[in-house]
């Protein structure tokens, strides 16, 4: 395990195994900062697997302190409590998935309780506001807008989920930002050439910050998504601790 993993958090990951195959339940917990992260018994690989990428492999790993944090797909909140714990000074999530949300808000619930800011919000963002299918997959990370061929095979359900605008999302956070840092997550499954690319470089502005996932499917390349940010004064950073997340500031 990566050196600077808080050992409570080190004990908590190995202890999730041995509570899943001693005494399962619906659903176990990891202590992030103050939030009990959720683990689903039904979906323990999927989870553990992005516990493993967000807090061990630090695939978001950013200076956080004092920041607003716009979680775009934020799941069951895995990287909202990541955020808060390394000093973000509040979060601010969109999940549209209704099982994912459950254990998102949950979890944002828990850490509202401890006197932190963590706004939920059931919507999945795009260029504009109204209404999408959101292809819902076996696995509970690959619930998506825009969905890969490849993954038909694993769709089991459509649901129609509201959309909210792109523009609005960061209007919203600018102004609770203030003055302070506004940093912005996307992790979109192959809708991030909609919410990036159909969201002007001057609402753009607004963020200093953006951390990124490009997915191969996705109708653009990350040359056309460096671009349209470059027109809002956001360069590219060397890679973090992992080269799939790509990572902008101004």
């Amino acid at each position: 395990m990566r050196r600077g993993v808080p050992l409570r958090t080190r004990f908590g990951l190995l202890a999730l195994a041995a509570r899943r195959r001693l005494r399962p339940a619906q659903a176990y917990s990891l202590r992030v900062g103050a939030a009990d992260v959720p683990v689903s018994h039904a979906d323990y690989g999927v989870d553990w697997k992005t516990m493993q990428t967000i807090i061990v492999d630090r695939a978001y790993e950013f200076d956080y302190r004092g920041a607003v944090v716009v979680d775009v797909g934020a799941h069951k909140g895995c990287y909202g409590a990541y955020a808060l714990a390394h000093g973000a000074r509040a979060v601010v999530s969109y999940e549209p998935e209704e099982t994912n949300y459950g254990y998102l808000e949950a979890c944002a619930a828990g850490v509202r309780r401890s006197g932190q800011n963590w706004r939920t919000h059931r919507a999945a963002v795009a260029a504009e506001a109204g209404t999408a299918d959101l292809h819902v997959m076996s696995s509970s990370w690959g619930h998506a807008l825009a969905p890969s061929e490849r993954s038909a095979e694993d769709e089991i359900a459509v649901e129609r989920v509201p959309t909210v605008a792109m523009a609005e999302v960061l209007a919203e956070a600018s102004g609770l930002a203030g003055t302070g840092r506004l940093l912005v997550k996307v992790n979109a499954e192959g809708a991030e050439c909609d919410i990036v690319l159909g969201t002007p470089a001057a609402s753009w502005r607004r963020a200093d910050v953006v951390l990124m996932e490009v997915h191969s499917w996705a109708p653009c390349t990350l040359a056309d998504l460096v671009s349209h940010l470059a027109d809002a004064e956001l360069a590219s950073l060397p890679p973090g601790s992992v080269d799939w997340v790509h990572r902008l500031s101004r």
